[in-house]
């Protein structure tokens, strides 16, 4: 692990944000009254109105390093929703900011930050944990341990547990599309079998609880950012570019088809 540190602490630094909100589609629109969404797809003959998602978490849900400006993945996957019969629109109210870590994001639910954008939320799109394991590696960053990633693991589950919960306590009917995190170092070396195994146990970990809701979808994107074959990173070599975020758009609605998210034909 020692081969990278330097290239880890320049990667590691995380800057603030703020939340956002955006229309894709027809402006005009009105979200929908939160009751009368009753079904996990729309309907072709349902009258067109507005859809509203709420993205939650970090700087992949923010958007971080989409140099064509369309809202990440979240943005992509909007614009896509916004296409489907019965839909006029689809308006995201991005409460995603850069640095976030599990614990963080809990504290927001504590306050009660995001009661009113997961209300009205039609789906709820969420990244979350990428921090945890940073603050791990700043922290530690001249003497890393596999032993440090696996203690922080086991709070992080119980954080992203109660995360789950939160949501589920606001709005208990919401789609949630839950999406695992990838391993950035495998950019600069092949050689840190180590990360490999952390991020795959960070990401099992998300899977066996958002497979626990039925109405919840887990999203892999880990093996979308394997290395830099396909010019998927942004300049900081750390968040995805437009490429990657097209990618993990088009992933997140294969997920969501095979979850029964998704509009009908």
């Amino acid at each position: 692990m020692k081969r990278i540190l330097f290239i880890v602490l320049l990667t590691a630094v995380m800057l603030t944000g703020c939340s956002s909100s955006f229309i894709f589609g027809k402006e005009e629109a009105t979200p929908r009254e939160p009751a009368a969404f009753t079904n996990y797809y729309v309907p072709p003959n349902f009258v067109p109105d507005a859809l509203v998602i709420t993205a939650v978490g970090d700087s992949l849900s923010q958007g971080v390093g989409d140099v064509e400006n369309r809202g990440g993945y979240v943005g992509r996957v909007a614009t896509e929703i916004s296409s489907w019969p019965g839909v006029r629109n689809a308006i995201v109210d991005n409460t995603a900011k850069r640095g976030r870590r599990s614990d963080q994001l809990l504290a927001m639910f504590q306050k009660e930050t995001l009661t009113g954008p997961l209300t009205e939320a039609d789906y709820v799109l969420m990244t979350i944990g990428g921090n945890d394991v940073m603050k791990i590696v700043k922290r530690d960053l001249f003497s890393l341990n596999l032993e440090a990633f696996m203690d922080e693991l086991v709070l992080y589950e119980n954080r992203y547990r109660t995360i789950f919960a939160s949501i589920r306590s606001i709005n208990p009917t919401v789609p949630i599309i839950a999406v695992g995190i990838y391993n950035p170092f495998s950019l600069v070396t092949d050689e840190v079998e180590e990360f490999e195994e952390i991020i795959q146990a960070y990401n099992d970990t998300m899977e066996e609880i958002v497979e626990e809701d039925p109405l919840a979808c887990f999203v892999p994107v880990s093996d979308l950012f394997e290395g830099n074959d396909n010019l998927v990173y942004h300049s900081d070599f750390f968040h995805p570019n437009s490429k990657g975020y097209d990618l993990m758009s088009e992933r997140v609605l294969e997920r969501m088809a095979e979850c029964g998210f998704s509009s009908q034909d």
